[in-house]
């Protein structure tokens, strides 16, 4: 195998790695405290595609196996299989690092290491980590002695002992060099297989490794990190794109969003209602196997991560019920679906899903027909959207840049299907709740550090709707919108508000804040010398 891991590799055997945090003492010591034997005080930490996953204050990290700062673990497990592109594994890891492990969020009691360790497990493998391994915080930290030994590790921090990648809630996944780094002698996974290790006791059928053939590991590379930054810096450009290889997504190096306003949502949709009706309006319409989708998607929405179940064959089963089966379902099917996916981009791991589709682009391809759709669907998909600007690693998955090509061969890109569905739900005047959802939308894409193109495509839409009579919620989202492409497109934004703009002033009255934007953006276009209004 070569030396750099390419980002296209498929599958990866997995394993956990266990380190006993007491060196030994618990085991010594433990009948004597605690009435019983403990064989360790366990941190756990997960191998896959030839690196070491870990979770502690910091957030998540990696690095080459066994080379964290423990050195060489006391056990090893193996946990199993998994067929998963490596590209897709990083992008959980961000999502991860964005939400549920996201730094600051270590409990030594309740959100650990072993915690982490297990999700990842399960996404990986749908095999939890031995129970003992999760059950031993509260079983040893309770104890008098416990709270001693929890000063302790709560001191620790485990951290890679020469150079790794942290994946942060607030940047991309960044390499980071430990201040104890040195070159570590650590032998391979394959060859660590060959020692033999004490075996953890165990609730789940999980097997010890054996003896393989050695092989050499490969190292990871900034190339192949999914929007990682330059080794030797820690930010970019927020317009500067990397090209993945394959046919992995291009998108910005970009994930917090610009402006601290919550995104508008629409949390009251109920998914699993909707799951309900399509199983019966669809009983007799759709195969045994069809219906399995069906439920497992409703399993989806009430898990806390079940993402790794839904695959290929789930997409496809939901671009046939958004095509209406053509002509054989139900009108309100794919309203119905879309009340699914509203209610799954609200869950923090959906853009595995939505990763799935790399390929085929079955949710972007329905969206790109916006036009063509009912407006009842229109409103649903403009409500979607909405849903997943929710959280930062779907927001950036509506903006990525890659082009694909549609059936008929035009090529197309998510951010420009985004652009396109944004700017035809505000202007399409035959619905105005239409309108009020593409408002919403509009005003959520202003949240990010858009391309300048978006941007001025954007603004001439939300100028033309400001000719009308605008409810002041929607005079002051389409204003401030306004106003922050200003500050994406210096000049050509300013020089739409002048050409087809109606005068702001007008809007004045209308509240206190919607007086001030109207001010900011007055006062913006009076320093600009060529758009001055002379007034």
């Amino acid at each position: 195998m070569s030396a750099d891991l390419d980002l296209n590799v498929t599958s990866s055997e997995v394993f956990l790695y266990i380190y006993d945090m007491s060196k030994g003492m618990a085991k010594a010591f433990s009948q004597m405290f605690l009435g019983k034997e403990l064989p360790g005080i366990w941190h756990t930490s997960v191998i896959a595609y030839e690196r070491e996953y870990f979770f502690g204050s910091c957030g998540i990290q990696s690095c080459n196996a066994g080379e964290t700062i423990l050195g060489e673990p006391d056990q090893m497990l193996k946990l199993g299989k998994c067929q998963l592109p490596y590209s897709l594994f990083l992008e959980y890891l961000s999502s991860l690092g964005d939400s549920t492990f996201a730094p600051g969020t270590y409990n030594l009691m309740e959100h650990n290491c072993n915690n982490f360790s297990n999700e990842l497990s399960l996404f990986l493998t749908g095999r939890p980590v031995p129970q003992e391994i999760l059950d031993l915080p509260s079983e040893v930290l309770n104890t008098p002695i416990g709270q001693t030994l929890k000063l302790y590790l709560n001191s620790l921090s485990i951290r890679p002992e020469g150079s790794g990648v942290s994946f942060s809630s607030t940047s991309e996944p960044r390499h980071i060099q430990s201040p104890l780094s040195h070159q570590h002698n650590s032998r391979s996974i394959h060859a660590r297989e060959s020692t033999p290790t004490e075996s953890v006791p165990q609730s789940q059928p999980l097997v010890t490794t054996s003896a393989p053939q050695t092989q050499q590991k490969p190292q990871i590379t900034t190339r192949d990190l999914n929007m990682a930054d330059n080794e030797t810096a820690d930010t970019g450009d927020a317009n500067e794109t990397q090209e993945l290889k394959g046919d992995v997504e291009t998108k910005a190096v970009r994930r917090s969003y610009k402006y601290d306003d919550p995104p508008v949502v629409f949390k009251d949709v109920d998914g699993v209602t909707a799951i309900k009706k399509l199983t019966e309006l669809l009983s007799d319409q759709i195969s045994n196997e069809q219906h399995l989708y069906l439920k497992e998607l409703g399993e989806y929405l009430v898990s806390e991560s079940g993402a790794w179940a839904l695959g290929e064959e789930h997409l496809d089963f939901i671009s046939l019920l958004l095509s209406g089966g053509d002509g054989k379902f139900a009108p309100n099917v794919p309203l119905l679906v879309l009340e699914v996916l509203q209610a799954a981009s609200l869950k923090d791991d959906i853009v595995l899903v939505l990763h799935q589709d790399r390929k085929d682009h079955r949710v972007m391809s329905y969206i790109n027909r916006i036009e063509s759709l009912t407006l009842a669907e229109q409103e649903e998909t403009a409500k979607l959207l909405c849903n997943l600007c929710g959280q930062p690693s779907t927001f950036d998955w509506l903006l990525y840049i890659s082009e694909w090509a549609e059936a008929d061969g035009q090529q197309s890109s998510n951010s420009r299907t985004t652009t396109r569905a944004a700017v035809h739900t505000v202007l399409n005047d035959k619905l105005t709740t239409l309108q009020k959802t593409g408002v919403s939308l509009i005003y959520n894409l202003a949240l990010k550090e858009l391309f300048e193109d978006t941007a001025t495509e954007l603004a001439t839409a939300v100028l033309q709707f400001l000719h009308g009579d605008l409810p002041e919620d929607q005079a002051y989202m389409c204003l401030i919108s306004i106003s922050r492409f200003m500050a994406i497109s210096y000049n050509d934004v300013p020089a739409l508000v002048k050409m087809l703009g109606p005068d702001l002033n007008k809007f004045k009255g209308l509240s206190e804040r919607v007086d001030k934007i109207v001010d900011e953006v007055n006062t913006k276009l009076a320093t600009l010398p060529s758009l001055s209004t002379g007034d």
